[in-house]
């Protein structure tokens, strides 16, 4: 069943006002998903800036489609873990990806209500950081681009996870 027209009207509404809001809220670094976002960057980011933490978001950052985090964005994860503090900040609630980032140590705020400042802040907070010495990365214009410009952080905008294709079989997937 397809969707409802109040919903389509809705969709369409939210599209005309990003883009607008496009003119007025810019990201400081795009990219088209987080894997382009290489180490090495990430380190001319750090020593430019004095970035010393990352606030990522989860759902259509580092998944889409409320799958699992795939493994070539586990494996970036892990990755810049080793450089920066990470932590999750998302407006939902996955109990299996809290769990997982649990595992590999970083930490998770669902429910933040982004782009109100008070996920941003407990983010901060709980990785004892200045929010001028933060990345913020998401997906999301409004939520993480603007909320994160409003608490003077760094952001940088994804357009997708990069995953095109996810197999529950194989717990893999094709990166596009």
């Amino acid at each position: 069943m397809g969707k409802r027209i109040e919903d389509l009207l809705a969709d369409k509404m939210y599209e005309a006002a990003n883009v607008i809001l496009q003119k007025f809220i810019k990201p400081d670094f795009s990219y088209n998903n987080i894997r382009e976002l290489s180490v090495e960057q990430i380190e001319i980011i750090k020593e430019k800036f004095g970035i010393e933490g990352v606030i990522i978001d989860v759902d259509d950052t580092l998944r889409s489609d409320m799958q699992k985090i795939p493994k070539c964005n586990q494996k970036w994860l892990e990755e810049v873990r080793k450089h920066l503090k990470v932590i999750a900040v998302s407006n939902g609630i996955d109990r299996d990806v809290e769990s997982y980032l649990k595992s590999i140590g970083i930490d998770y705020i669902g429910f933040a209500f982004k782009p109100l400042k008070r996920g941003f802040k407990a983010a901060c907070e709980r990785m004892n950081i200045d929010p001028t010495k933060v990345l913020v990365i998401g997906d999301q214009l409004i939520d993480d681009i603007y909320g994160g410009k409003r608490n003077r952080m760094l952001t940088c905008k994804v357009i997708d996870p990069g995953v095109k294709k996810y197999s529950k079989k194989k717990d893999d997937e094709i990166e596009r």
